[in-house]
C-alpha cells in the first residue's frame, strides 16, 4: 500500500491512506525513500518519525510500507 504525506513538521511526518500499517513498522518516506518508523496510528492516518533530513519533503509525496520493524545488524 502507498500512503500520501499530508504534513511535515521537522522529523515528524503525517500520512494518510496507511490503514494496513502496523505500529513500529519501517516505512520509506517521499520520493527519496527516507527511512522512517510509524509511532502512532489513528484510523488510516500514521504519524512517522523520520530518521533522515526531511528538508524538501512536501505534502502529496508517497509513503511506502516495508512490512517489517526497524532492525540493525550487531557484531562482526
Amino acid at each position: 500500500m502507498v500512503g500520501k504525506i499530508v504534513r511535515v513538521n521537522g522529523p515528524l511526518v503525517v500520512a494518510d491512506n496507511m490503514r494496513d500499517s502496523q505500529m513500529y513498522e519501517v516505512v520509506e518516506v517521499g520520493e527519496l525513500r527516507l527511512v522512517g518508523e510509524i509511532t502512532r496510528i489513528e484510523g488510516d492516518r500514521a504519524y512517522i518519525q523520520v530518521y533522515e533530513d526531511t528538508s524538501g519533503l512536501k505534502p502529496g509525496e508517497p509513503v511506502y510500507n516495508t512490512g517489517g520493524p526497524l532492525s540493525a545488524e550487531l557484531g562482526p
